[in-house]
């Protein structure tokens, strides 16, 4: 019953908006979770880089910083 409750309002959507409406609806739903996974990835690593960018910085002339460039 309801698999064709929900067939039936596909097919309603289908007939109102047009097919490439509806999938683009739906694919668009779908992506929607992702994106917001995604938006909140970013904004975490920017806050880890500006941290990273507080930190004080490292000295040229310090003796470590050559030593561990080799």
């Amino acid at each position: 019953m309801k698999g064709e409750r929900l067939m039936e309002l596909w097919l309603n959507a289908v007939g109102e908006y047009g097919l490439t409406t509806v999938i683009a609806f739906y694919l668009l739903h779908r992506m929607e979770k992702k994106l917001d996974i995604l938006i909140h990835t970013v904004q975490s690593k920017s806050e880890s880089l500006a941290s990273i960018n507080s930190a004080p910085p490292v000295l040229e002339d310090d003796e470590d910083y050559y030593q561990s460039l080799q």
